[in-house]
């Protein structure tokens, strides 16, 4: 048996670690939208099967992770097949009045890629330890579109 003692080396356990989640593989979401004041097409509903990779940075916790991965995917599956809508979208009274109002995201802005990132960064961000110090979340819309957060702060 090889035992390696790690308190011999405490000051490379020091500082901050990142963890990439979906970096080789992205976390796959599939959710429908519409840009309700566009003047194009994407002003109709429509979905995308959306490509996440998140990255966090912060202290390591005394289970030896950054952050779990499950609480990380806890937050984003509240996204997986849902319609994502601007508050005040004459849609969210439809799907209420349908009976799918559960299947709603409601935004305060336009749900687009970049939108889509600095809420999920927002909302990570809440959910994860305080040992985690920084979020950012990168959204990949299709092929030719994908956006990246700022690195949001957390606490």
């Amino acid at each position: 048996m090889h035992r390696v003692r790690t308190d011999e080396h405490s000051e490379a356990f020091a500082g901050e670690r990142t963890l990439r989640v979906g970096a080789e593989r992205p976390i796959r979401i599939s959710a429908g939208h519409r840009l309700l004041h566009h003047d194009g097409k994407c002003a109709r509903p429509h979905g995308h099967n959306y490509e996440l990779t998140i990255t966090l940075r912060g202290e390591l916790t005394d289970e030896g992770w950054v952050a779990d991965k499950g609480d990380v995917t806890d937050v984003v599956e509240r996204w997986d097949h849902r319609f994502l809508v601007e508050a005040g979208d004459p849609l969210i009274e439809a799907f209420e009045a349908s009976g799918d109002g559960d299947a709603l995201v409601v935004l305060e802005r336009p749900p687009t890629a970049e939108v889509m990132a600095a809420t999920l960064e927002a909302e990570l961000a809440d959910a994860l330890p305080d040992t985690v110090s920084e979020v950012a979340v990168s959204v990949r819309e299709t092929s030719e579109l994908d956006a990246t957060g700022g690195a949001t702060p957390c606490r």
